[in-house]
């Protein structure tokens, strides 16, 4: 059987990346940060993908009764399956280290590095996802990226139980590279839920050069006015899905 893998992956920093600390400040960067905006696209990607997850925040998930992300990223009663380091080793360079605790299954490897592909292409890593500066990076190598996944594979794995939050879902995001300033602007303006409302925070996300990008999620009964006011140089989920998992996905 052998004993717990380990996963490694190098990331390149393009623009610094942001994890919280004393006084809002971020002089390092922190394990604690970088998981949990891994589980808020994972939290994404799941629901996105027709599966369950939960706020961790207000979440009723516990023990063997957990929703899909919890599965992987634990919850009261059900630690997380696995040990996540990372090495900053230079301005430039960010090693990330994943060992198994517990078996962690392969569709979840999968699902994990898919996660960390839409990062890299269409979202940003790291707290303070509104801040246009932080948060870009490139995978310049990837262990996760020898798994693979296949429609049968997530249908047997999803089991759609415990706590569940509708938002953020990939289904409801919008994505474009490179847009103009007062393209962002009017959008925010125009679909003004996108700010967000009191203890919710901003639901658009624009990153200058060099990640030059928006991301932007709404409600269900939001979405429609969403892509109409993004036009045709946004990117829907389905769009995202099919260079991320392939065609036939």
């Amino acid at each position: 059987m052998g004993g717990p893998r380990t996963f490694n992956i190098e990331l390149q920093i393009l623009s610094k990346i942001f994890t919280g600390g004393p006084e809002r400040r971020s002089e390092f960067i922190r394990d604690t940060g970088l998981i949990g905006s891994l589980r808020w696209w994972y939290e994404a990607l799941i629901r996105g993908l027709g599966g369950t997850a939960c706020d961790p925040s207000e979440s009723e998930c516990e023990g063997i009764r957990h929703c899909d992300a919890c599965e992987l990223f634990g919850c009261s009663g059900w630690s997380r399956k696995f040990i996540f380091r990372s090495c900053e080793e230079s301005d430039e360079t960010l090693k990330i280290q994943i060992t198994e605790l517990r078996r962690v299954e392969d569709v979840e490897l999968a699902l994990l590095n898919r996660t960390l592909r839409i990062i890299e292409n269409y979202g940003a890593l790291g707290a303070k996802l509104a801040h246009r500066d932080y948060g870009i990076i490139n995978i310049k190598e990837n262990d996760l990226d020898d798994f693979r996944l296949e429609k049968s594979m997530l249908q047997s794995y999803l089991k759609k139980q415990g706590s569940h939050t509708d938002n953020p879902n990939l289904k409801r995001f919008i994505f474009i590279k490179k847009p103009d300033p007062r393209f962002v602007k009017g959008l925010k303006n125009d679909c003004s839920f996108l700010k967000g409302s009191k203890n919710k925070g901003n639901r658009y996300f624009y990153k200058k050069p060099p990640g030059n990008r928006l991301f932007a999620y709404a409600a269900e009964d939001e979405y429609h006015q969403l892509r109409k006011c993004a036009g045709k140089k946004a990117k829907t989920w389905e769009e995202v899905k099919k260079q991320i998992f392939g065609k036939n996905f």
